[in-house]
């Protein structure tokens, strides 16, 4: 293999001889929802990740970095097993090219070829995808919108608890009280609806008796 024209790479430190040939895939996923008119619309395009296709070259007599990694017999082996476990460990790469820097890469796929041609050499062909690394954010909800009420105390938690012979009834468990007031939101206002029609009925009778005397019924 003529080492004329070659382009050295590395990919997560291991440097290889020569990159052969490259294929950097971009596309976008644009998502499809029908409608009742009978056709598919669109609002968004969604970004996938960059997708990264090459072939390596590398030998143990580097035909582009001899300089620095001299001639060693075992170097083939040691950078396959290498790349066999970066795979294996599902480890991020970087790739550095003489054109461009890929960052946080995962590798998804390898191929190694061995052959008359190329000796004790080997051709490894990468397939590589970028991995999009979510960040964790820590959000403060303040302390009033865990209350509830007009005196802004702890909610609590309900539970529900059943008897025998009488039907099941709710109970809840929050802020300490006394016997008979009412512990939220919801019992007050039954309490004041009770006592609206309890006047209503009171002053229904009364109105009742007065007609009655004055003998308009």
């Amino acid at each position: 293999m003529a080492g004329k024209g070659l382009k050295p790479v590395s990919v997560a430190g291991i440097e290889f001889d020569a990159l052969i040939d490259e294929t950097k895939t971009m596309s976008s996923t644009i998502p499809a929802y029908p409608v009742e008119d009978g056709f598919p619309v669109s609002d968004t395009i969604i970004p996938d990740p960059v997708k990264v296709q090459m072939t390596l070259y590398v030998s143990s007599t580097p035909v582009t970095w001899l300089y620095r990694h001299g001639s060693s017999r075992d170097r083939v082996n040691r950078i396959c097993e290498r790349i066999e476990d970066l795979w294996l460990d599902r480890e991020l790469v970087k790739v550095v090219t003489t054109d461009t820097v890929y960052k946080s890469m995962g590798i998804t796929n390898i191929t190694v070829k061995k052959s008359r041609e190329t000796g004790y050499a080997r051709e490894i062909s990468l397939s590589l995808q970028k991995v999009r690394i979510t960040k964790v954010r820590t959000v403060i909800i303040p302390s009033y919108v865990l209350k509830s009420g007009e005196t802004m105390a702890n909610a609590g938690a309900a539970s529900v608890s059943t008897s025998s012979g009488k039907s099941g009834s709710a109970k809840t468990s929050g802020s300490s009280g006394t016997s008979g007031a009412p512990k939220n939101v919801a019992e007050r206002v039954n309490q004041k609806m009770a006592s609206r029609e309890s006047s209503a009925k009171k002053s229904h009778s009364i109105l009742f008796g007065v007609a009655k005397g004055l003998k308009f019924l």
